[in-house]
């Protein structure tokens, strides 16, 4: 058969789609490595102690490390994987220029190390979420471009003309997060100065979470649930409603990560309705789930994917109800710079779309090594990781950061709520062990190559 005349997905796509789902799990084994290490050093115990004073083991490096591995390196990589699959089988036709994609794959785990080498030698930049050094982001911007123009050239190119809704979520989070990252490498880095710059590195930090990793990850359960159902979304409509609120209102609220900073307080003011509103991007995708859900709800216990979907999605209502009122003046007036907003990051990054990638994953699996997964460990991996994130770390957290701003408002010494901090920061340390732990399960169950999986695992789907 020749290339042309081989159905999409059928071949080289297939290929990718498994280079960047090894190269996700690598980088994630690497990041949940530095946050534990990280989260020691912050506890103050003797584990912080037995790394020693070494610069590029300090909380400052280490903690960017994590969040740049975790981004760039397990995030990124798994939306990678997800959009090389699902984009030809939307559109109907193969993805353009594959021998530009097989490259860039090469390139985005590249950058990513060039990043990592960069923030650990102490070449950082001030800009969140951005650390890495100019020389690893010009690689990096370069690869995203390339990716850009093997996933949306694919659509822009195809003959669908009534889109699903995973392909407008693609399409804004590949050029929302191109422009983005351009601006945020050089405007904030390297031109604006001082509030201006801060200003506008709102508009990255906010949109590096709302117009990249939301829109990816929302794309993934669009397209999971009605295939592991078998049954249509419940509403395209209002599917379509929540993509515009996100596309339009969550570009502009930025600057509430800069309450009560030297920014322009106008700018402040407009980011508290601007923020509000995004409460209804979360409401239309937890509606279409449990919609869609409706009578098959016993599925859960049977389906890995389906159960990390579920909870994945109960930890967006949370996280994304956080959101909004934590634009509220009064609210940030408690939990400004406490590690309640560090609970909160955590609980959207991990909580919600690392587990929605889980989901794809497991069932992605039997498809593209035609051997399934082992059960027992997929258990395992479940149940560790939602016990020592939840109660462990974002309750935990939760409650050091509540505790921190109480303290705060009653101008006692800081050292009072730093020491009331402690316990808390040690759970969260143990937690960090424990994720790591669920972690190598997860990857235990993909290597076993169990029967899990294999029932459904149809590559024409």
């Amino acid at each position: 058969m020749s290339e042309a005349a081989k159905p999409p997905g059928s071949t080289d796509e297939l290929g990718l789609v498994k280079f960047h789902i090894i190269a996700a799990i690598c980088w994630l084994l690497l990041g949940m490595v530095a946050g534990t290490f990280m989260g020691y050093r912050l506890s103050g115990s003797s584990a912080a102690q037995w790394m020693g004073d070494y610069e590029f083991l300090s909380f400052g490096r280490i903690r960017i490390l994590h969040t740049n591995m975790v981004v760039f390196g397990w995030l990124s990589n798994g939306f990678f994987a997800f959009s090389y699959y699902a984009i030809p089988r939307l559109t109907g036709r193969r993805l353009i220029a594959l021998g530009v994609a097989k490259g860039n794959a090469v390139l985005v785990q590249i950058a990513v190390l060039l990043g990592a080498i960069g923030i650990l030698s102490g070449h950082a930049e001030g800009v969140e979420y951005a650390e890495a050094p100019w020389w690893a982001d010009i690689v990096f911007a370069v690869s995203f471009v390339l990716m850009v123009l093997v996933n949306v050239g694919t659509i822009l190119t195809s003959r669908v003309r009534t889109m699903y809704v995973t392909l407008w979520y693609l399409i804004l989070g590949f050029i929302f997060t191109t422009l983005n990252f351009v601006m945020a490498n050089t405007i904030v880095a390297h031109v604006a100065p001082g509030a201006a710059g801060a200003a506008l590195e709102g508009l990255w930090i906010h949109n590096a979470v709302g117009l990249w990793v939301t829109p990816m990850g929302v794309a993934i359960i669009y397209y999971l649930l009605p295939v592991i159902l078998k049954r249509p979304i419940a509403s395209h409509k209002l599917s379509l409603i929540g993509f515009w609120t996100l596309a339009f209102f969550y570009p502009l609220g930025g600057s509430h990560h800069f309450f009560y900073s030297p920014t322009p307080w106008w700018l402040q003011v407009l980011a508290v309705p601007l923020t509000f509103a995004l409460i209804f991007v979360v409401y239309t995708v937890v509606y279409n789930f449990f919609a869609t859900m409706k009578g098959n709800w016993k599925m859960i216990a049977k389906s890995i994917p389906l159960r990390f979907l579920l909870f994945g999605t109960i930890n967006y209502i949370i996280t994304c109800t956080q959101g909004p009122f934590h634009a509220l003046l009064n609210v940030q007036q408690v939990i400004h710079f406490t590690d309640w907003v560090v609970a909160h990051a955590h609980l959207a990054l991990f909580g919600v779309f690392s587990w929605w990638l889980y989901a794809f994953i497991y069932w992605i699996w039997p498809r593209i090594t035609g051997h399934g997964y082992s059960r027992a460990f997929a258990e395992w991996h479940f149940w560790i990781t939602l016990i020592a994130f939840w109660v462990l770390y974002y309750i935990a957290d939760t409650i050091a950061g509540l505790m921190q701003g109480m303290f705060w408002l009653t101008t006692l010494p800081l050292m009072d709520s730093i020491e009331a901090a402690e316990p808390f920061w040690m759970t969260r340390a143990i937690s960090g062990v424990l994720i790591v732990i669920g972690t190598l399960c997860f990857v235990i169950s993909l290597m076993k190559k169990g029967n899990e999986g294999m029932e459904v695992a149809d590559v024409s789907e």
